[in-house]
């Protein structure tokens, strides 16, 4: 997945007009006991020992089919040894015709098993629970479109990558898919992940059915939200029965997408609608999200250093934590402890944070909030890692060596 710099930043300048508002977080709620950033969160049966998580942040530290190689450990153990609660591994591809970038990660065979199990001990030597994030991602990269299988809902060119399907998919190609997910999650409890996020975010294959934008199906998987979601609940329904009743899956999902529906974007009460089906179909927990790769790179805002602007999507976790009854993780420009605990004071079912970019930046920041809470993370925002995200080993531009800075930088 390769996309140059002067793109990213003409969408990442889309994204600050589309930004959500400050939350609107009583700043002087009293913090409710045992909701402090460093208690116990709990997701189903996955204890963590604080509510920090690292969220799923592909590294493209992988073999060129896909498995996970020393480099890779290398990263998680930092994170561990750094005292993150749980890892969440970069994006995971299922099928290997549907691989997204050289070096990204994949478990799509039985024979990846053993691999994995390296990956989970490593993690847990360390001190840290880890879970894989899988996904299919469709036209949402141009990485080998010439050889490879496209899958997309319909054939609606990707507005940054340009990449169009050349497989719309048909109901078999999309119960083909549903099996993989499920084969896939078999695989990832067998090397002993502690839990497994569905990506149901961020514009790949599974949102893209949600996104009025890209699905303009005329069958049972196209139109009214009812039928946009079906795809998502059909995932979780097979991988639940895969796994077991108990074995925690989390999915990553939109809490808005700051399109509107009229420019192809889903309401809020659609996304709340996908919230709510997975709830009933036995998801886990729930990692909210949003934004969308239409107008913008909504997940990934520039220039969060104020406090007000810091922790974009957690109203809008609060408000599906108002009508949804499941755990929840709030990922997305999360920097304050103190901010942190407020969000956790003003929802009750908000259990943990995800951190992507400030722990590129610095793997051992929980450690450092232990040591002071006051402590301000070096991560500017300045979105050079995600500029240059898929063309080299994902890091952030303060820990890059002159030989991985790409040219013109």
């Amino acid at each position: 997945m390769s996309i140059n710099r002067r793109t990213m930043m003409k969408f990442m300048g889309a994204a600050v007009a589309t930004a959500p508002a400050a939350i609107s977080l009583n700043a002087n709620a009293k913090i409710k006991a045992n909701r402090g950033l460093f208690e116990q969160a709990h997701l189903g049966t996955l204890t963590l020992k604080n509510r920090i998580i690292r969220s799923a942040t592909s590294q493209y530290r992988a073999t060129v089919d896909g498995d996970p190689t020393e480099d890779l450990m290398r990263v998680h153990r930092e994170l561990a040894e750094g005292g993150v609660g749980l890892i969440i591994t970069g994006l995971t591809y299922i099928l290997p015709e549907d691989q997204y970038g050289n070096g990204g990660t994949g478990l799509y065979d039985d024979s990846q098993i053993n691999l994995y199990k390296k990956v989970v001990k490593n993690a847990h030597e360390h001190g840290s629970k880890i879970a894989v994030q899988l996904a299919m991602v469709g036209p949402q990269s141009n990485y080998r479109v010439d050889r490879r299988k496209v899958y997309g809902a319909s054939k609606v060119p990707h507005p940054i990558y340009g990449t169009i399907p050349n497989q719309v998919m048909t109901k078999k190609d999309i119960a083909f898919a549903v099996e993989s997910f499920a084969k896939a999650a078999v695989r990832a409890k067998q090397a002993g992940f502690d839990a497994i996020e569905l990506h149901f975010a961020h514009n790949y294959l599974v949102s893209q059915f949600l996104f009025p934008y890209y699905n303009d199906r005329k069958d049972e998987y196209g139109g009214p939200i009812e039928n946009r979601a079906r795809f998502a609940f059909e995932v979780l329904e097979a991988v639940r029965q895969a796994v077991g009743p108990e074995f925690p899956i989390i999915a990553k999902v939109h809490g808005r997408d700051y399109l509107g529906s009229l420019a192809g974007g889903n309401t809020q009460e659609e996304n709340l609608f996908v919230a709510k089906g997975l709830a009933k179909r036995g998801i886990t927990a729930l990692d909210i999200s949003g934004g969308n790769k239409v107008r913008g790179m909504g997940e990934f805002h520039p220039d969060i250093q104020q406090e007000k602007d810091q922790s974009y999507f957690a109203d809008d976790a609060k408000f599906i934590s108002d009508h949804v009854d499941v755990p929840l993780i709030v990922t997305g420009g999360n920097r304050s402890p103190k901010l942190l605990e407020e969000v956790l004071s003003n929802a009750k079912n908000i259990q943990a944070f995800g951190f992507g970019r400030t722990m590129l930046s610095e793997p051992d920041l929980a450690n450092k909030w232990v040591n002071d809470p006051t402590y301000r993370p070096r991560c500017l925002a300045c979105n050079w890692c995600i500029a240059n995200y898929g063309t080299q080993k994902s890091q952030c531009i303060l820990n890059a060596s002159r030989a991985y800075i790409a040219p013109g930088h």
